[in-house]
């Protein structure tokens, strides 16, 4: 078991992962891999495999999934709740009519899903004895909005169960951070995190610090495309229009117990002016900040507890 923290880094779901492990080993790493990659496989929609393609492509009926799927749709129907709708796994239909059909890794069409409703959340169903999901009929789920997330808290709980001293998992921004740094060993274990810059990358609009839970960032700047009209679409659906959000955001980035929740409440953020996703992070007494098209940074009340 090494003293000094190990790292590896590797693409999964679409994006870039870096594992970083405190006091552990390189078969913790490779079991880590492992994990991604096999959420990936459940979860993906542009998989002809994943539990939900087949589950979309299947809509009205049960389909049978693993459970850990059965866990991220459990909790992605709490968000649509908690969220009142600003997160929404059905708006699956509203991405592909925008043109998102490709995957960013290779270029890959999605499967063909025949839904086209959406805002369907409410009609999700789901069955722990049986093991089964239903996605409503003529709609679709996707999963993008809370997997890496969800995947990261995974990943990290059962990094720490496994031995180790210290993880931070961070699977394309969203990260979960717990136990202890290498190079901490007395007084409050510190995990130290920059924001980058969405206007001026690599630099950073804040640099925060973490005892344990998560943090995740959700922005316009990556996967975006030009539509045959010319513009500019990108793959956050607002739930209002069924369209692209636009409410002059370019990046929200939250901090949670857990990477899930900040990824949600990040995404969630996107679908409001900056002010009213401040005021809204304020009330539910989540930290985070806000960078707008025009390059302004606002932060919530809380945040400056966690600013380096």
């Amino acid at each position: 078991m090494s003293s000094q923290p190990i790292e590896r880094e590797l693409r999964v779901m679409g994006s870039t992962a870096i594992l970083q492990v405190h006091g552990g080993t390189v078969e913790m790493l490779d079991r880590a891999e492992f994990r991604l990659r096999e959420l990936e496989s459940l979860w993906s929609r542009f998989r002809s495999d994943s539990d939900i393609t087949r589950a979309n492509q299947a809509a009205g009926h049960p389909v049978v999934v693993h459970e850990d799927t059965l866990a991220i749709v459990a909790r992605a129907l709490d968000a649509c709740r908690q969220t009142e709708g600003r997160f929404d796994i059905t708006m699956l239909p509203a991405l592909l009519a925008a043109g998102y059909t490709r995957s960013t890794v290779d270029d890959s069409l999605a499967p063909i899903v025949p839904g086209t409703l959406i805002g369907q959340s409410a009609l999700v169903r789901f069955d722990y004895a049986a093991s089964t999901i239903t996605v409503p009929e003529f709609s679709a789920i996707d999963l993008g909005g809370i997997g890496k997330g969800f995947a990261a808290d995974i990943v990290a709980e059962e990094l720490m169960e496994g031995g180790a001293a210290g993880v931070v998992v961070n699977v394309g921004g969203d990260i979960a951070v717990l136990g202890r740094p290498a190079d901490d060993p007395t007084g409050e274990p510190l995990w130290i995190m920059g924001v980058e810059d969405p206007h001026h990358p690599p630099a950073h609009v804040a640099v925060f610090r973490l005892v344990t839970g998560g943090a995740a960032t959700s922005g316009t700047a990556v996967r975006k495309w030009t539509t045959a009209d010319g513009s500019t679409a990108h793959h956050l659906i607002d739930p209002v229009h069924s369209q692209p959000a636009r409410h002059g955001i370019v990046s929200a980035t939250v901090i949670a117990n857990d990477a899930a929740t900040a990824e949600v409440c990040a995404t969630a953020a996107m679908m409001m002016s900056a002010e009213a996703a401040i005021a809204w992070l304020d009330g539910i007494l989540l930290a985070g900040l806000i960078v707008t098209e025009s390059g302004d940074v606002l932060r919530t009340n809380t945040l400056k507890d966690f600013l380096v």
